[in-house]
C-alpha cells in the first residue's frame, strides 16, 4: 500500500498514480460464482427461464472479468510536475490545464454521494469529468497531490 503524500513535504512524492480498485474485480468474482451457483441450483430444480438467465449472465460476465483482471495493474491516472495523463493518452500540461480539482457532490434525491475529480483543458477547450468510485483514491488525497503537483510546476517553471 502506498504512503499517503505529506502536504506539508514537497519533495516526497514525484508522481501519483491511480489505478481502478481491486473491489470491482472481487464484485464481478462474486457475481460470476453466484451465476453458475444459480445455474448449477436452478438447473436441478427444473426451472428452464432461471437456468438461461444465470447461463447468460455467466456468460456474459466471463470476458468483462477477464478484462478487469488484466486490467488492474494499468495507470488510469498520472500526476506529476509536468502534468495530467490520462491513460494512454497525452499528457497534459498544467499551463494548459486550470480549474484542477476534486470534489464531492451530495445528491439530495438519492442516498449515495458522489466524488469527482475534475479538469478544464485550456486549448481544445475541454472540461474531464471523472467519477472516482472505482478509483484507488479519495477526494483528500487527490486534493493534496493537484495541490503539490500544481505548486511544483510553478517553482520549476519559475512561475509564483
Amino acid at each position: 500500500m502506498r504512503p499517503l503524500i505529506d502536504e506539508n513535504n514537497l519533495s516526497y512524492s514525484k508522481e501519483f498514480l491511480i489505478y481502478y480498485t481491486r473491489s470491482a474485480i472481487f464484485g464481478r468474482i462474486f457475481l460470476v460464482v453466484g451465476a453458475l451457483a444459480g445455474f448449477i441450483y436452478f438447473y436441478m430444480q427444473n426451472q428452464l427461464i432461471v437456468v438461461a438467465f444465470s447461463f447468460f449472465l455467466f456468460i456474459f460476465q466471463i470476458p468483462l472479468l477477464i478484462k478487469s483482471i488484466k486490467g488492474i495493474d494499468e495507470i488510469q491516472f498520472r500526476i506529476n510536475s509536468k502534468g495530467i495523463q490520462y491513460r494512454n493518452n497525452s499528457l497534459i500540461p498544467w499551463s494548459n490545464i486550470e480549474n484542477e480539482r476534486a470534489v464531492w457532490i451530495d445528491n439530495e434525491n438519492r442516498n449515495d454521494d458522489t466524488t469527482y475529480f475534475i479538469y478544464h483543458i485550456i486549448e481544445p477547450s475541454q472540461i474531464m469529468k471523472f467519477n472516482l468510485a472505482g478509483f484507488s483514491t479519495d477526494v483528500s488525497e487527490l486534493s493534496i497531490a493537484l495541490t503539490i503537483h500544481r505548486n511544483r510546476f510553478k517553482r520549476e517553471n519559475d512561475i509564483l
